[in-house]
């Protein structure tokens, strides 16, 4: 079972970097003047760059703006605010100890990028018997 786990996520990665290749690079080199019709198969993203922004929603990228209310201007269209929260009980609890929050270590420091991708994947080193 791990191995079909270890061979989709690879096969997931292969998709993900043709789509990119083929369909958003060309977009994002040239921005089209009207927005592309967002892809429903593609999962999208979160960020605080309205620059970003702005260039994913015009080459279809599902994204949604994070802004503080005070940093909204008057003209901007909002569809719906949504208050954030945070998992408490999943992700912070499970990593502190007596209070500290002790995540796994970093396993890369750097700008996000394909480098950065790849020096994040781990491989499954595992055998059958495990």
């Amino acid at each position: 079972v791990a191995f079909v786990v270890q061979l989709q996520h690879m096969l997931l990665d292969i998709h993900a970097l043709l789509d990119y290749v083929e369909i958003l690079y060309p977009l994002l080199a040239s921005p089209p003047l009207k927005p592309v019709r967002a892809n429903p198969t593609w999962m999208g993203c979160f960020t605080r760059n309205t620059e970003v922004c702005e260039a994913l929603y015009f080459v279809g990228v599902p994204v949604w703006l994070v802004r503080d209310e005070e940093f909204i201007s008057l003209t901007m269209n909002i569809v719906c605010p949504l208050r954030l929260t945070f998992p408490d009980n999943i992700v912070r609890v499970m990593y502190s100890e007596r209070g500290v929050s002790k995540p796994f270590p970093s396993i890369f420091w750097g700008p996000g990028s394909l480098l950065c991708h790849y020096h994040t994947r781990q491989c499954y080193e595992g055998t059958l018997a495990e």
